[in-house]
């Protein structure tokens, strides 16, 4: 499928076509750019150009709210979502699985059925089919003209913006097949506009490229169009002339898992429970990549430079054994792998790995504290461990840990938690 098929332009809050770029789609042209984010709202405002030092906290909600609308509106609509917000960052979604793919697809298939049906009917059913869809839409008074005198109208409406604001609206269908309406249509349909009207033409057809500037053009009796493409998509939206199944589509949440089992899947590993009393959700931690000191951090700071791009899983597993060739088992790479994930520089969505915002911010500034500080913040008996090694001896410390772990950590991983403690102090020996 290609980028054209999955992410579709989006229209306007009246949603109808205009020319030029809406927010949702220069915020997706700005994420491309940066290999897919995250980003905070605040830079994707400031690369927008929009971005007011008094109201950013307002505007970043306003831009949060309109990247919502968008993954809305194309749900409703039958593609897929563009934008996955997690806390106070934006990414693009990653390309879709197997199963996304072969829906979108068929709901692309339905679509273009739908629309050869709509060529295919009488000239006044098409009418009424549209009047219906703008009464779907919350156009008022809507009504299909009288065919002997409607002046080349076929609907009229009334468009109520609020509450407050009515604009007359005169509505001019075409059922076209193999022939786009062109300049002369635009044209002729504004010269029957009234002062403070809008004018609207919907074809099942296309506009040549020279029709959405001229529709445009005078802003005094505006014009907008809707092809053939936007109309299936519009009817979709509102349920007219096709229907939508709900089914579940399962994917793996390994964000989830990491709060439930830290077990490394091996025999001489213990099973831990989830810690208790806490309120801030905890992550257990896998093994280390690399077992060498004051190689830890250059170990993870790649990893997560590998999920840059947005690849698959399996993509990123070949590319992880290609800079871990000591870790031959692909089994034993994906548990390495999941430690981004305890970390919270990676997440998983739909098999393809994703950098977070932190993760982002490791890559930038590969810094042992930085990922010290994230060490202690979300992995289950870290800041414990870390209190009690501050007063006690090595000795007494693995002791303890064998006989009284934290709450919630067996003893091998209690010990393997402390294993990571040291390797991060060692990597940063001026804390």
């Amino acid at each position: 499928m290609s980028q054209k098929d999955r992410y579709s332009p989006m229209d306007t809050p009246v949603r109808l076509t205009t020319p030029g770029q809406t927010t949702s789609n220069r915020v997706y042209g700005i994420l491309q750019k940066h290999n897919g984010g995250p980003l905070e709202p605040a830079r994707i405002l400031k690369e927008l150009g929009s971005a007011q030092a008094a109201n950013i906290t307002l505007e970043e909600e306003q831009l949060l709210e309109t990247l919502l609308r968008d993954d809305r509106l194309r749900s409703t609509r039958g593609y897929r979502q563009r934008f996955s917000l997690s806390g106070r960052s934006v990414r693009l979604r990653p390309p879709g699985n197997t199963a996304e793919q072969a829906i979108e697809q068929e709901n692309k298939q339905v679509k273009k059925q739908l629309l050869e049906q709509l060529r295919e009917v009488p000239p006044e059913v098409f009418e009424h089919i549209v009047a219906a869809l703008f009464t779907a839409m919350e156009y008022e008074e809507v009504e299909v003209t009288r065919r002997s005198k409607d002046g080349g109208i076929d609907v009229r409406a009334t468009l109520v913006a609020g509450g407050v604001t009515t604009v007359p609206t005169s509505i001019q269908v075409k059922r076209w097949t193999g022939r786009s309406v062109t300049v002369k249509e635009v044209r002729e349909l504004r010269g029957t506009l009234l002062p403070g009207t809008q004018g609207i033409i919907v074809t099942t057809g296309k506009y040549t490229r020279e029709a959405p500037l001229e529709a445009s053009s005078n802003a005094l009796a505006p014009i907008h169009l809707i092809d053939g493409q936007l109309l299936a998509d519009l009817l979709t939206e509102h349920g007219i002339g096709v229907q939508a199944s709900r089914l579940s589509l399962l994917s793996l949440d390994l964000d989830a898992l990491a709060t439930i089992t830290g077990k490394a899947e091996s025999s001489d590993q213990d099973t831990p429970s989830r810690p208790s009393g806490s309120t801030q959700r905890r992550y257990y931690i896998e093994k280390m990549p690399s077992d060498r000191k004051g190689d830890l951090v250059n170990s993870i700071v790649t990893m997560t430079s590998l999920a840059t791009g947005q690849p698959s899983w399996d993509d990123y597993i070949v590319n992880f054994q290609q800079h871990f060739p000591t870790i031959t088992r692909s089994d034993e790479a994906r548990r390495r792998s999941r430690v981004l994930v305890s970390l919270g520089l990676v997440d998983i969505e739909d098999g393809h790995m994703n950098l977070t915002l932190i993760g982002r911010k490791l890559l930038e500034n590969p810094d042992a504290n930085f990922l010290h500080n994230i060490f202690l913040s979300r992995i289950a008996g870290a800041q414990e461990i870390e209190d009690l090694a501050l007063s006690l001896k090595r000795a007494e410390l693995r002791t303890r840990l064998q006989t009284e772990p934290p709450a919630g950590l067996s003893p091998t991983q209690a010990a393997l938690v402390d294993k990571w403690l040291r390797h991060l102090k060692e990597s940063a020996p001026s804390r």
